[in-house]
């Protein structure tokens, strides 16, 4: 099963946040983070403290919790690979030490290939591997789309809305392939009609 680490840019976005974690679930791939990456997540979520301490509450008692085992700790020393921004380099630390093959991020230049392929290891944003997922296995792929749609509870959304937030949080391939699958009869009816 392919192990991937999860950048604290994509556990920010709440939609690609979401559906990372309902396909994992159905065993697609295995994602990791750190507290090193959950708390950038939180640094930048708000500027305001309450709506700081809400967000991390509700994701850590309630999202989470059944992917507690997602989080690793990070060892305290580890090399190095160059990277531009050395405050990076902790997310390919953690993804050496957990073998995992690949790095989603949508600062694709932040981790450049040349200082990752000699580690063993690829970096890929959100849409991309959502894109080579649904090639590889699409009728997983659609059901979880569907399981983290019937999820939303609150929300609510209609196919174009949840398609809308996929296109805005950077997934647009992704969200095309959804699109023509779509109008083609082949994804699934309104969760939320």
């Amino acid at each position: 099963m392919n192990k991937i680490v999860l950048d604290a840019n994509v556990l920010y976005s709440n939609i690609l946040r979401g559906l990372f974690l309902w396909l994992s679930w159905g065993s697609l791939f295995q994602i990791t983070w750190s507290d090193e990456i959950w708390d950038e997540v939180f640094r930048n979520y708000s500027d305001d403290d309450e709506v700081k301490q809400k967000f991390r509450q509700n994701i850590e008692g309630g999202v989470f919790k059944p992917f507690s085992a997602s989080k690793k700790v990070l060892a305290g020393s580890f090399d190095l690979v160059g990277l531009p921004d050395k405050n990076d380099e902790h997310v390919v630390a953690l993804a050496r030490q957990q073998n995992c093959s690949t790095i989603v991020t949508l600062n694709l230049k932040d981790f450049p290939d040349t200082l990752l392929s000699p580690v063993g290891i690829s970096v890929c944003s959100p849409d991309l591997f959502l894109c080579d997922l649904f090639l590889s296995v699409p009728e997983e792929v659609k059901d979880g789309v569907l399981q983290h749609m019937k999820a939303q509870t609150k929300m609510k959304p209609t196919k174009a809305v949840y398609l809308e937030k996929l296109k805005n949080a950077k997934a647009t391939r992704f969200a095309s392939i959804l699109e023509t699958e779509d109008a083609a009869g082949n994804l699934f009816p309104e969760v939320w009609p």
